[in-house]
């Protein structure tokens, strides 16, 4: 099994924080999980996307 998380949105509503919840929660289920964070601004309003991949 292989599913793609691809979550987005402006800098500063909590694209990382999802993300890593996200992250834990399939870790902890037993899956391997690889993450990769983009961000393109430090300020708010600028656009941040975070991709995770998970696999059995």
């Amino acid at each position: 099994m292989d599913i793609n998380f691809n979550i987005g949105g402006a800098a500063g509503q909590g694209i990382d924080t999802i993300g890593d919840l996200l992250t834990q929660v399939f870790v902890q289920a037993g899956f391997y999980t690889f993450t990769i964070k983009d961000f393109e601004s430090r300020i708010r309003g600028g656009y941040n996307f975070t991709q995770i991949r998970v696999s059995d």
